[in-house]
């Protein structure tokens, strides 16, 4: 026969089997957000990059003003893909790369509103001065801002093909590079 005892012992052991089976799904549920963040920081890092090298390109194309600038739509379309997973980040983070997304669309807003569509992915530089200087302006906060964005996803991360520590110190010094842009 049972006693009150044994019963107390058998719930105990149900409730113990019962916690540890919470708490092993906790951390794994924990390890898959852990590892989808890091993926999508991994995605990001790849696309922001490309981007921003892409709308730097595009600020070179002033000195040579005869030459169209490169529409960065298909690779914003790209990273749109990514969006849905934002909430996997931190606040900081998708704050930067919503930033930064605002400022690539404002990019491609001046593009269309003062240039003249040059095949599927191009535009002319525009002739007014007004929409000439939106444009440089947007595409100099474009860069501005996905710069800010790829040193909050990756802080520690290899830049154009150099770890920090071997790029020299201008390359490492955010400050410098965004100045770069203002000027």
């Amino acid at each position: 026969m049972w006693t009150l005892s044994d019963h107390l012992i058998q719930l105990l052991c149900m409730a113990a089997i019962l916690l540890g089976a919470q708490a092993f799904s906790r951390r794994a549920n924990a390890r898959r957000a852990r590892a989808e963040a890091q993926r999508l920081r991994h995605a990001l890092a790849v696309g922001l990059p490309a981007l921003r090298k892409l709308y730097e390109d595009d600020l070179a194309a002033f000195s040579r003003s005869d030459l169209p600038v490169a529409s960065g739509r298909n690779q914003i379309g790209l990273l749109r893909t990514l969006f849905g997973r934002l909430l996997s980040l931190d606040s900081p983070e998708i704050e930067a790369v919503m930033a930064a997304s605002i400022a690539a669309e404002r990019v491609e807003t001046a593009m269309a509103i003062g240039g003249v569509k040059v095949g599927g992915a191009g535009f002319t530089i525009p002739k007014k001065h007004e929409a000439r200087e939106a444009l440089r302006a947007a595409l100099r906060e474009a860069c501005q801002l996905l710069i800010a964005a790829e040193e909050i996803l990756t802080p520690n991360a290899v830049v154009d093909g150099e770890s920090a520590a071997a790029q020299p110190a201008s390359a490492r010094d955010s400050d410098a590079r965004r100045i770069a842009y203002t000027e």
